[in-house]
């Protein structure tokens, strides 16, 4: 799997979520703006992403938030990697029931042959 968490966004658009933060402060121009908001209509994820972003009060709380919810689906990740691996080495209850099922089965033909052929004392 690989580790680039950093860039969330980058599956959906080809939006710099640099360029995103700038659109949400202010800092782009007429053209940029333009560019933007098309990329946004083409896609829905993107335009709640902006809806949300532009929903955090102090702009710059942003890189922080975006830090831990990376931090945190990396955890998350790992966790569930760690999960699935331990289910694909895990031995399956019914191959351990039917394997001690034929030694008890082969160990009782034993005693009982045993039984039949040792002579009386």
């Amino acid at each position: 799997m690989k580790d680039n968490w950093e860039d969330i966004l980058g599956k959906h658009t080809q939006l710099d979520p640099q360029k995103l933060m700038d659109y949400l402060e202010g800092k782009l121009n007429d053209r940029e703006k333009h560019e933007v908001e098309s990329m946004l209509a083409d896609s829905a994820f993107m335009d709640d992403a902006l809806e949300g972003l532009s929903q955090v009060k102090d702009k710059h709380k942003i890189a922080v938030i975006l830090h831990e919810l990376n931090t945190q689906l990396k955890k998350n990740a790992k966790a569930r990697n760690r999960v699935t691996a331990l289910r694909q080495l895990s031995f399956p209850g019914w191959l351990l029931f039917t394997t001690v099922t034929i030694i008890l089965l082969i160990l009782l033909a034993y005693i009982i042959y045993k039984m039949y052929t040792t002579p009386a004392a």
